[in-house]
C-alpha cells in the first residue's frame, strides 16, 4: 500500500491511541491510568504484551487496585492500537505475569504482561503419537483441540507415525513441524496459522529513508550460505539409502525478476570446491527427504540479509508480511520479509521497530 493512503487512513498519524479490554471490559473506561503499552510480535515465538498501570494503590482501602480484574489468568485480553478514529487488532491473549512496584517515592504501579493464545499450547508436556498423518493434519487437530480456528496449508508428506516426546509441549511440536517443512507458525487473534512463508505477497507499505523510514541497519552474512544440501536416510523396506537434494535455484521467493543472487550463488565463485551441507535424518520417503533438504537450504538462504528498522507507529507492520524500503541505494532498496515487530505507545508517542530478512542481494 502507498504510504499516502495509510497516512489518510490513520488521520495523518496524529493522536496515537490504544484500547485494552479484558473479557469485554475496557480498562481505561474502568478508570485505569495506563502510561504505556508494548506489543511484541514474532514468527519465532509467541507474541508478548506488557503495559503499566499508574496510581494502582487505593490509599483509603490500603490495598492494590485492579488486580482482581485480571484473575483468573484464563481471562481473554484484547489489545488494539492505532490513531484516533482507526484502531487495528494487535493481540488477543492471556495475562501470565503481574509485577507490583512500591517505589521509594511516588505512587505504586502495576505492570501486567502476557502472551497470545498460543500460550494454551505450552501447557501439556505428556508424550503423544499419531499414526498415518501429515504434519498439517496434526496441526489442524491440535488447533481444534485448543478451540482455535485454523488456517493450515497441506504439508503433503504422510508419516507412518508422528511422536511427541515427554517434556515437549504442543507449541514446540508445531515449531519442529514448521522447521522441517519451511513453514511458519503463529497464532493471531483466535486463529492458528501454519503455512509456507508469504514471500510473494504485496508489501503492506513502502517506506523511504529520511522521510517515512527513521532508520535501517542491514547485515550481510555469507558464513552460513551453502550451494547444496543433501539429506540422507535409510529405507528399511527397500533396504536402500534415501538421498534428498536441494541446490542453488531452489530457494523460495527469490525475486527472480531482477539480477539479484542468492547467498549460494554469491559464494559459488569464492571457492573451487562446492560448499554443501550433508545431514542424516530418519526419513521415511524420497518425498520427505527432498522436502527436508529444501527446508534446510531455505533456512540458510534467508539469513543472507537480516536488518532492523524503525518508523513512526504503523499497526500494519506485522510479521509474516512484506514491506518495501526505499532511498537506500540499489542494493538495499527492495522488498523484505518481516519476521518481528515491536509496537510501543508511551509518553513519546507511537513507534514501531521491526526486523526483516531477505535471501537475495
Amino acid at each position: 500500500m502507498d504510504f499516502a493512503q495509510l497516512d489518510k487512513d490513520y488521520g495523518h498519524f496524529y493522536a496515537p491511541v490504544f484500547e485494552i479490554e479484558v473479557e469485554g471490559r475496557n480498562l481505561i473506561r474502568e478508570g485505569m491510568i495506563i502510561s504505556g503499552v508494548t506489543v511484541d510480535q514474532s514468527l519465532d515465538e509467541a507474541d508478548h504484551f506488557s503495559f503499566t498501570i499508574d496510581h494502582a494503590f487505593d490509599a483509603i482501602a490500603g490495598d492494590m487496585k485492579w488486580m482482581d480484574l485480571f484473575l483468573p489468568a484464563t481471562k481473554r485480553l484484547t489489545i488494539r492500537m492505532g490513531y484516533a478514529g482507526k484502531l487495528k487488532l494487535m493481540l488477543v491473549g492471556m495475562v501470565t505475569s503481574m509485577t507490583v512496584k512500591f517505589p521509594a517515592s511516588g505512587a505504586p504501579q502495576l505492570e501486567v504482561s502476557g502472551l497470545d493464545l498460543s500460550n494454551k499450547l505450552m501447557q501439556k508436556k505428556e508424550p503423544r503419537s499419531w499414526n498415518n498423518m501429515k504434519h498439517s493434519d496434526v496441526v489442524a487437530a491440535l488447533a481444534a483441540e485448543y478451540r482455535l480456528k485454523s488456517a493450515v496449508e497441506d504439508t503433503k508428506v504422510p508419516y507412518p507415525k508422528i511422536t511427541k516426546d515427554a517434556g515437549k509441549n504442543d507449541f514446540q511440536l508445531i515449531q519442529s513441524f514448521a522447521q522441517k517443512n519451511y513453514f511458519e507458525f503463529f497464532v493471531f487473534g483466535d486463529t492458528l496459522t501454519f503455512r509456507a512463508p508469504a514471500l510473494d505477497s504485496a508489501p503492506v507499505v513502502k517506506l523511504e529513508w529520511h522521510k517515512t523510514l527513521i532508520s535501517f541497519q542491514p547485515e550481510l552474512n555469507f558464513a552460513g550460505q551453502v550451494e547444496e544440501v543433501e539429506v540422507r536416510g535409510w529405507d528399511p523396506k527397500a533396504k536402500k539409502e534415501i538421498v534428498g537434494t536441494a541446490r542453488v535455484g531452489d530457494e523460495a521467493g527469490k525475486q527472480s525478476h531482477s539480477k539479484e543472487k542468492s547467498g549460494g550463488e554469491l559464494i559459488s565463485s569464492s571457492s573451487s570446491e562446492k560448499i554443501s551441507e550433508n545431514a542424516r535424518y530418519p526419513v521415511f520417503s524420497q518425498q520427505e527427504a527432498d522436502q527436508l533438504a529444501r527446508s534446510i537450504l531455505n533456512q540458510h538462504a534467508e539469513g543472507l540479509i537480516k536488518g532492523s528498522a524503525e518508523s513512526i507507529g504503523i499497526p500494519d507492520i506485522q510479521p509474516g508480511k512484506r514491506i518495501e524500503l526505499d532511498g537506500l541505494g540499489k542494493r538495499f532498496s527492495k522488498a523484505y520479509y518481516i519476521e518481528k515487530s515491536t509496537h510501543t505507545i508511551g509518553g513519546s508517542g507511537y513507534t514501531t521497530t521491526f526486523h526483516v530478512k531477505e535471501n537475495a542481494l
